[in-house]
């Protein structure tokens, strides 16, 4: 389980460790932002800091209807008990934990001031048959 807590603007927060190409790690605390369909965002100066690695980069639409230009960076997030590799925008000054991320976990956030926040992962689905026969026996 990954925990994090709901702050005094009521966000849900998640302090995550994140390693850059060198082995240098900063821990960044990240808001989840379920509008936000990549993994992560990371201010400039942290993508710095680790001498993370440009991937390329790409032009995106904000919630405020803004257009953004944004490079993308590759990284290692330790989650879920394990170093994940992932790929880092840089969009503004906060970072941001997106849909990506999250896929295959429950999220679940106490909505108050210094509310609990819980990623924990789904158990295992059972996979979906290739082809359904829709026809009456």
């Amino acid at each position: 389980m990954i925990p994090g807590v709901v702050n005094s603007r009521h966000e849900a927060i998640v302090r995550l460790r994140v390693r850059g190409p060198n082995g240098d790690e900063s821990e960044v605390d990240s808001i989840v932002d379920s509008g936000f369909s990549s993994a992560l965002t990371l201010p400039a100066a942290t993508v710095s800091a680790l001498g993370l690695i440009r991937q390329s980069g790409g032009v995106a639409v904000l919630a405020d209807g803004s257009v953004r230009h944004y490079e993308i960076h590759a990284a290692d997030v330790f989650w879920d008990g394990r170093w994940l590799p992932i790929l880092v925008n840089i969009i503004g000054d906060e970072s941001l934990i997106g849909m990506r991320l999250l896929t295959g976990h429950e999220l679940r956030i106490e909505v108050v001031p210094n509310g609990s926040v819980a990623i924990a992962l789904l158990p295992q689905q059972p996979a979906a048959p290739h082809s359904q026969n829709n026809q009456r026996k």
